[in-house]
């Protein structure tokens, strides 16, 4: 009886011991070459747009977003205050991930009713452990403004082409801690034809746009844009936002501060009128909710 047992206790010494052992071995080597492999970096921005512009996310494949962009403002005149605001703006719009990398979006914005279009595509995760260091996305935009007489748009034309705008953006972002993130924006736009005669219809800008984390649900973002040849026809001013992100699961809000009622890029980067302060009719409430939908 005694040599059976000491047989049996031998047995699993040479036989389950050494299994068990070989198993941590081979689970710690995956372990550690899991840990040594690049792997992208996510959430540099929690929204395709950091206040004004894009940043450099995309949506996911199949993720529909629904956005609905607002902003407020009073005039000048007297005794003009109507419930909370004198004037409103807004935009509605569509995003979908074509792939984890291509993203469409569209929307209607009721400032010179304009219509606009738009692409972004991934070039560039930036990546931990040894990876890219940057993110690089592509943004390509057009709109069309159907309004004629306002303000806000170009020189009234008929024709359809002479409506037509385009931006091109290259977003070169970087997550320099799990809570900062930092943006630059190369701009250029095309305008079909002057804002007005004598002005010019190609447009040089950059941008810049930054996030910082405050709490797990809550960050403070901020963006300006400066413009190398801005319109000459009429006083303008570099964009700039001031806003807090608010996450709440599928929903995400923005509140914001800005000084141009305008929602896509050749319009608040060129022709913001008026400038940042808290005089009457220069100081804009933006608000923007978003809703992401798997299909």
């Amino acid at each position: 009886m005694r040599i059976r047992t000491i047989f049996l206790v031998a047995l699993l010494s040479f036989g389950i011991v050494p299994a068990s052992f070989a198993q941590d071995t081979l689970a710690d080597i995956l372990k550690k070459e899991s840990s040594n492999k690049p792997f992208n970096t996510i959430a540099t921005f929690k929204a395709t747009r950091i206040l004004l512009g894009h940043s450099v996310e995309t949506r996911k494949k199949n993720v529909l977003e629904v956005s609905a962009m607002t902003r407020y403002w009073n005039t000048e005149a007297e005794q003009s205050n109507s419930f909370v605001a004198d004037r409103m703006s807004a935009r509605f719009g569509l995003e979908y991930g074509i792939s984890d990398r291509l993203t469409f979006g569209a929307g209607f914005s009721s400032v010179g009713n304009i219509y606009d279009t738009f692409f972004k595509y991934r070039l560039l995760h930036q990546q931990e452990n040894g990876g890219n260091k940057i993110s690089i996305t592509v943004l390509q935009t057009a709109t069309y403004n159907s309004s004629s007489g306002s303000v806000y748009t170009i020189v009234p034309n008929d024709s359809f082409n002479d409506k037509l705008a385009f931006t091109t953006q290259l977003l070169i972002a970087r997550k320099f801690t799990r809570n900062f993130s930092f943006q630059i924006a190369p701009t250029f736009i095309k305008r079909n034809t002057e804002f007005w005669p004598g002005d010019d219809q190609n447009h040089f800008a950059l941008g810049f746009g930054a996030r910082y984390k405050v709490s797990p649900h809550v960050s403070i973002a901020s963006e300006y844009y400066y413009v190398a040849n801005p319109i000459q026809s009429i006083n303008t001013y570099n964009p700039f936002a001031l806003g807090v992100n608010w996450e709440m699961s599928d929903l995400m809000l923005q509140f914001k501060l800005t000084h141009t009622p305008h929602f896509v890029e050749d319009a608040f980067i060129t022709r913001s009128s008026r400038n940042f302060n808290f005089r009457d009719g220069n100081l804009f409430f933006g608000f923007h909710a978003t809703y992401f939908i798997q299909l």
